[in-house]
């Protein structure tokens, strides 16, 4: 629920939910194909030697973890398609208000706390890696371009 109310949009009627649980479920087979090929890169890591074992691992639960989230969520989506008191019971939960300000009021803590954290690494790396220090750069500049790209977006929308 932390991202479906914000990323979808508001759903005001039951059909308008229906149609926005159509439109994620439509998404659920990239979200497999993603854990499948987390799972075939793993099993590819695995037979190149002792060194990958870790990465090997990590993709592997990755994968596993998708597949399976991916494979839950859809049913989920089924069965509350199938029942109009599933499907509206959601819907009010979903787009509560309360809980619509609380995610965003998460979001906004959450990429705060980021910036926070890598300019605090940044400062450390600085001293020890300087790889370190420039992935870590480039992923604070990633985030305020992706910060500033989607609030033109949705400033035209809006």
């Amino acid at each position: 629920m932390l991202f479906k109310s914000s990323i979808w949009g508001p759903a005001n009627t039951d059909e308008e939910y229906r149609e926005i649980l159509k439109r994620r479920i439509k998404l659920i087979p990239v979200l497999m194909l993603g854990g499948a090929a987390s799972i075939a890169v793993s099993v590819i890591l695995m037979q190149s030697g002792e060194e990958k074992d870790f990465l090997a691992g990590m993709y592997m639960g990755i994968g596993c973890g998708l597949l399976g989230a991916s494979t839950i969520q859809f049913l989920w989506i089924r069965s509350i398609l199938k029942d109009a008191k599933k499907l509206r019971m959601k819907r009010l939960q979903e787009y509560d208000e309360r809980n619509v300000q609380l995610n965003l009021k998460a979001h906004n803590t959450a990429g705060a706390l980021l910036i926070v954290i890598g300019y605090v690494l940044m400062l450390v790396a600085g001293f020890f890696s300087m790889e370190v220090f420039w992935t870590v750069w480039v992923l604070v500049m990633l985030y305020f371009i992706l910060f500033i790209a989607v609030r033109m977006i949705y400033d035209r929308m809006m």
